[in-house]
Formats: C-alpha cells, structure tokens, sequence
C-alpha cells in the first residue's frame, strides 16, 4: 500500500488541497480563493471553469509542497459544497455557471410542486424539508430558461469534478445526493415518484454510488495540471459536512461535529434513517457507508462575523481582539444577534427570516457587537441541538471544525451555551481531512472507514461547561427563543421581506 493520499475539498468560497499520510499528518497544502458571483436579482453562481481550474491549482501546490513523490500517492477523493447544481451538455461540459446552495430562485418552483406533493410525504421520501436551498427547487426554476434547452443532465460538483479529473462518466455518492431533494434517504436511489412529479428522467443525473468506491482513474489531461501521476485511482467523496464528521472523527453514535465556516452545520451519526416528526431536521446518508447521519444547518455562521468585520472595520480580526470580546462576565443585559443574514435554516427553516441586532446602548462597542454574533450563531445551535434531543439523538461530545472553529474563547462560550463538552481538533479543515479518510479507505488502507476515521482524525483542546454560567445561558436561550416567536407570529419577517 502506497502510504499517502490527497484530497480536495471545493468550498463556497475557497478550494482546498493536502496530501496526507495514513495517521492523518498534513504533509503539503494548497489552497485557492473561488468567488460567488452575487448577481444584482439575486442569484448567486460561481466559474465552473473557474472551479476545475482552482482545484487543480490548489492540488498541485499540495503535491509540490508536500515532498511526497506523486507515485507514492494511493488514491485521490473529493469534498464538496452540496446542493450547488451545474447543467451539462452532451460532452459533460458546463452550461453557464454553477448555482450556489446559497441561491433562492427556486422558491416559486418548489411553491407549485407543493400543489401536487405535501410537505409530510416529500419529507418521507427525501428525510430534507422542502427548501430552495437543495437542488431540486434550482433545478425547476433552471428548466425555465434557455440554458436548459443546452442542456443534457443536471450534475453537482462532486460528479462534475470527479469527470474532469478523468472518471469515465458521472458518479455521485449517497451523501451528496441527499441533498439534492430528489433521493429516497431509505432505499439509497432516486426517488421515482418525485422525478416524475418534476418531469425529471434519471438518465438526467448520475449514477449513484456510496462514498469510497473507486469510480475511476487521473486521465492523463488532468495529470498534466494536478501534479497526480496519469492512472491515480479516483474515489468517490462525499458532502463537505458528512466528510466534517469523518474528519472530526464524528462516524459513531454520542459524537457529534459542528462545522463553523460560511455555513454552520451541526451533524451527528445514527445507525438508521431518523427523521424529525416536525421536519426540522435533516436525515441524510452519511459518507460512513451504511450509516446514516441527522443534521441541523444554519445558513449563516462564520459568514455573519465576516458580515460584522466588512462593517466595522474592513480587517481582519486578530487573535488580541478576540481576547477583549471573552475578557468580561456574559450578562443579561448584552445585546442579542439572530443570524439570519441568508434566512433561517434549521430548525425553522423560514427563507424571509431577517438578520436583527437587538439591545443596543452607547456603551456598546465593536467587542460587544462581535459577541453578540458569536453568541447568537451559537443560541441558533442550542436550538438545533433541542431538536435532535427531541428525536432522541443523543451527544455527549461536540467537535469543532472549520476556519471559524480555532477563535480563542468561543468554545468555551459554546461548551457554556450547550452544556455539552466542546472538542477542537488538531486539523480543523476536518472536511478536506474527511476526503483523505475517504480515499486512504478506498485505497484499501482501512478494513472499514471508522477505523480509518480512528487512525487519521485527532482531537485536541477540550472545554467543560462552567457551571456557574449554565442559569445565565438558560435566561439569555429563553429570552432569544421568546422574541423569535413572536416575531414569526406577528409575521413582522414577512412584511420585511
């Protein structure tokens, strides 16, 4: 067995690379900026061409940089953002740009499918609400315009990149298309009864596959740009949240991974599918093959203190700003943030949701607003967390990932807030980790991809929840809870939207 693989991890807004060893060592890295388009109407697209081009790029500066010969490099695997769609023509080249998960415009699509399926039975079918943010409302509203008429299927990145590094067609894993809308989480293939009710024919989107299946080897074109050798197996990955909890080691029950990036998604596996009665939370199948995961997303997470520093500042925020947001006492009296700047994800799932800043005075500064939006971000959590409590989804340890994981005092403020024990981890790019564990499995490095998830993710620094805080967070979680309901009851989001 060779004793290193690479994977890549295609994020909303930065693309990932690393060769790793089979103890999970980051041996090289890259990485490259790749820009959404925010489009004055509303849409939100990204370069396909720009998207191929970055991952090679960023590929091959983690080859280079590694010191790690390309023939000794076992297998390559794939993590990326879910739901974004991509129309294809009959060579499988794109057609226009890339659709963002972030992208709304199949609202009204999914309003009049709603007419002919209720939300009950196409949560039964698929385990996700019936949301624009998955594929399938984006893929109704694209078979309006001209681009469809180009078109020959409707593909993610995932299969998209996979075939431009030299697979022979296009494969997607069980996670990715769980959330596409269009996937019977049960029986693990695409629902019938759906495809037909959106005048959808299977042979319009790819051939599924469970996560670390080898699907096909680097073709020579690609090689010539990735820094892999020609004939390097190509595995199949999985969604970047799913590949999270691989990387955080999250692939048992009682572990459960918080990934903190643009997004922010809570994940936690499960032996079987697990739905919510309520449907607030998702059922998926995870990148673990057979099992299954439950997940709670919150549209916006690290992207609601990106927000606050272009608005203040315009700079980064350092590691001493952070020291003065945690240095006083949380109190009753600070302000309160709902991160709502993309609507509300779970548990309420409510696109005309808005953003509010609430409890503001004079004596409040820019360390005040950047807690209340930390603390915001994670009340939002604390309430995707009761929701998996009330599917009896048990956690006991929480693992963080993603770039906003490592800021100095907010896992202590989360472990606080949860009353849960709060991990972070040596590697917090748990997601392009996940990629590694995926292709070290498939390579045959691993009898089974939780004892791969065992050898190469490692944590690190823990935090308990301080006792002494646990009434204040219960009063500032009831106080949050209180004015969101009444908000949404006095419908006052909708009369903003």
């Amino acid at each position: 067995m060779k004793g290193y693989v690479a994977a890549v991890d295609c994020g909303t807004s930065a693309i990932k690379a690393a060769v790793f060893d089979l103890s999970g060592n980051v041996k090289g890295s890259g990485r490259r900026d790749c820009p959404c388009r925010f489009l004055p109407d509303g849409r939100i697209e990204q370069s396909p061409r720009l998207i191929v081009a970055r991952a090679f790029a960023a590929l091959k500066e983690a080859v280079e940089s590694s010191g790690v010969a390309a023939g000794r490099i076992a297998a390559l695997a794939i993590s990326n953002q879910r739901a974004t769609v991509i129309c294809a023509d009959h060579r499988g080249e794109a057609i226009g740009g890339a659709v963002s998960w972030q992208d709304m415009r199949g609202r009204r699509a999914l309003d009049a499918l709603r007419e002919r399926i209720s939300d009950e039975e196409y949560y039964g079918i698929t385990g996700v609400p019936s949301n624009p943010v998955f594929s399938l409302g984006k893929i109704l509203a694209l078979k309006n315009t001209p681009r469809h008429g180009k078109s020959r299927r409707f593909v993610l990145i995932q299969d998209y990149l996979l075939r431009q590094f030299g697979a022979d067609g296009f494969f997607l894993d069980w996670s990715n298309a769980s959330l596409t809308g269009m996937f019977d989480v049960e029986r693990l293939r695409w629902s019938a009864d759906i495809l037909k009710l959106a005048g959808i024919s299977e042979s319009q989107l790819s051939v599924l596959v469970p996560s670390g299946r080898k699907v096909g080897a680097v073709s020579r074109r690609a090689a010539q740009r990735c820094g892999l050798l020609p004939g390097t197996p190509l595995v199949s990955g999985g969604g970047d949240q799913q590949c999270a909890g691989i990387g955080a080691g999250a692939v048992r029950a009682g572990v459960a991974e918080l990934t903190l990036g643009t997004a922010g998604v809570l994940l936690a596996c499960v032996e079987r599918p697990r739905k919510d009665p309520k449907m607030r939370i998702a059922c998926c199948a995870h990148a673990v093959p057979g099992k299954w995961e439950v997940e709670g997303l919150q549209n916006s997470a690290g992207a609601c203190l990106d927000w606050l520093r272009r608005i203040v500042s315009g700079e980064r925020f350092t590691a001493g700003f952070f020291r003065r947001v945690f240095a006083p006492e949380p109190g009753l009296g600070d302000p309160l943030f709902f991160p709502f700047l993309a609507g509300a994800g779970a548990p309420n799932w409510d696109p005309d949701a808005r953003a509010m800043l609430l409890g503001l005075t004079h004596a409040h500064g820019r360390e005040s607003l950047a807690r209340a939006v930390l603390e915001g971000v994670s009340l939002e959590t604390k309430s995707i967390i009761d929701a998996f409590a009330g599917m009896r989804v048990p956690i006991k340890e929480i693992r963080l990932t993603g770039g906003a994981s490592g800021i100095s005092g907010w896992s202590q403020m989360q472990a606080d807030i949860f009353g849960i024990k709060v991990t972070r981890l040596a590697d917090p790019e748990a997601s392009v980790l996940g990629a590694g564990v995926l292709a070290a499995y498939g390579a045959g490095a691993f009898a089974s991809l939780p004892a791969a998830a065992d050898a190469m993710a490692r944590t690190t620094k823990a935090c308990q929840p301080v006792l002494g805080r646990a009434g204040l967070y219960e009063r500032r979680y009831k106080r949050y809870h209180d004015i969101l309901v009444q908000f949404e009851q006095g419908g006052i989001f909708q009369m903003m939207s």
